[in-house]
């Protein structure tokens, strides 16, 4: 007996400091669960990448709402000589179909009217886009970003490839696409890359876009295929980070307008914050960017249509002369 309770005494014990062990590294958990979870969404996303961290982070720590934006596209310019309005044409309805396909949650605007007012932003002499202009278009539009695409050059090279002693002559054609992105708060550059890709062809295909003897649409086709995801893909990425923007576009009495509505997702009863509007900085070429100062106000979403809706004040003076709103979370 005596051996017996000394093992129950023992193993009393032994439970004992199990128990006050586990209790005191729950404590030091709970005291670290934040460096914890940062730990552990730090290792999955080196493991799995940042779509994978992002949705992780959004399951653990839950989602802010989020508005959609919009983005236009100014006209395509083709400077390679080639293909003329054709390609032109074509490199812009791939740059559409490929935003729509990549972009979840931004709307692309491309009527009659977009597309009449974009071209209509003038130029400074030297050469850029006026973005106090295309600014003032872009509000009145309600976009968030307004896109460039340049084919900027098109050439055909030969190439010898394959392992040595057996190599062949290729014939390629070499596509370089300049893309530019503006920001319609500050008219200032958000995104600038240059794209470029190649395609092999027949050596008579290749003769015929080398003299520009007419327009090869097959070729064209396989050059965006090639070229036009990398570009949508990066601008998505780009604008999927960016918080959503409106802007106040007229008052009536205590009614504010905005350029935004059920098409980017408000609803009646959304509160959104409102910031005042700094001087212009000079910028260089004659350039001038908008800066936006602190909150000077609220209005409460009254009443929503498919691409406006309508506000009143909730606090704050003279809102008209605000930069943007967003949405208050």
């Amino acid at each position: 007996m005596p051996e017996t309770a000394s093992k129950v005494n023992s193993c009393e014990h032994l439970e004992i400091r199990i128990w006050i062990g586990a209790r005191k590294r729950m404590r030091i958990m709970w005291r670290m669960g934040t460096i914890s979870i940062a730990f552990y969404l730090i290792t999955i996303f080196l493991l799995t990448g940042c779509a994978t961290a992002k949705k992780i982070t959004k399951d653990i720590m839950g989602e802010a709402r989020t508005l959609k934006k919009k983005i236009a596209l100014l006209p395509t310019v083709n400077k390679t000589g080639y293909g003329g309005k054709e390609f032109k044409g074509l490199a812009r309805a791939f740059l559409k179909v490929s935003l729509r396909h990549y972009c979840d949650d931004q709307i692309i605007k491309d009527s009659g009217k977009t597309r009449n007012l974009l071209e209509q932003v003038p130029r400074l002499p030297s050469g850029q886009l006026d973005n106090l202009a295309l600014s003032k278009v872009g509000r009145a539009l309600g976009l968030d970003a307004v896109l460039e695409e340049s084919l900027a050059e098109i050439e055909c090279v030969a190439e010898n490839r394959g392992v040595w002693g057996f190599r062949d002559t290729c014939m390629l054609v070499q596509l370089s696409i300049h893309v530019k992105a503006f920001d319609i708060e500050t008219g200032a550059l958000l995104f600038y890359k240059v794209v470029q890709d190649e395609v092999e062809v027949s050596e008579h295909e290749w003769q015929n876009i080398k003299g520009r003897k007419g327009y090869n649409k097959k070729v064209a086709d396989l050059l965006m295929t090639k070229t036009t995801p990398v570009i949508s893909k990066r601008i998505c990425e780009l604008l999927s980070d960016k918080q959503w923007k409106g802007y106040i576009t007229s008052v009536s009495g205590d009614t504010y307008t905005l350029t935004a509505g059920n098409d980017v997702g408000l609803v009646k009863g959304d509160v959104l914050e409102v910031f005042g509007a700094g001087e212009p900085i000079k910028g260089q070429a004659g350039q001038f960017y908008l800066v936006s100062g602190p909150k000077i106000g609220e209005l409460r979403i009254t009443k929503v249509y498919t691409n406006r809706a309508e506000a009143i004040r909730v606090n704050g003076k003279e809102l008209q002369k605000s930069s943007h709103v967003k949405l208050k979370q």
